[in-house]
Parts: C-alpha cells; sequence; structure tokens
C-alpha cells in the first residue's frame, strides 16, 4: 500500500499547469484492489499443499 501512497504524493506534488500533469484517478483504484487482492492471495498460499501433492505423486509412480 505504500505505492498507493506515493501515487497520492506526487499527484498533489507535480502541478506545472500546460506542461504536465498528474490525475491518478482509476488507476490509483485499480491498482491498490490488485495489491490487496495479491496479499489475500499471499495470506492463503500454503506452500506445505506442494509438498503432499509431490508425496502423492511419487507414491503412485
Amino acid at each position: 500500500m505504500v505505492d498507493v501512497l506515493v501515487v497520492a504524493i506526487l499527484a498533489a506534488l507535480v502541478r506545472f499547469g500546460l506542461l504536465m500533469s498528474v490525475y491518478p484517478g482509476v488507476g490509483a483504484l485499480v491498482f491498490a484492489a490488485v495489491v490487496v487482492i495479491t496479499m489475500l492471495a499471499a495470506i492463503s498460499f500454503d506452500p506445505r499443499l506442494l509438498w503432499v501433492q509431490q508425496a502423492e505423486t511419487r507414491r503412485d509412480v
């Protein structure tokens, strides 16, 4: 979530009028959603299941 904070700070700081402007808009919301989904996926991942599946596969061979 630090990246979303950086986007918000840069959007507030970068105001060059006609030369350049930054509007995070929908992109910031989508990025925040991807960060949250990635965090949930990392929490729900259980690497022990990979070892169980590998042991069962070797037993069948």
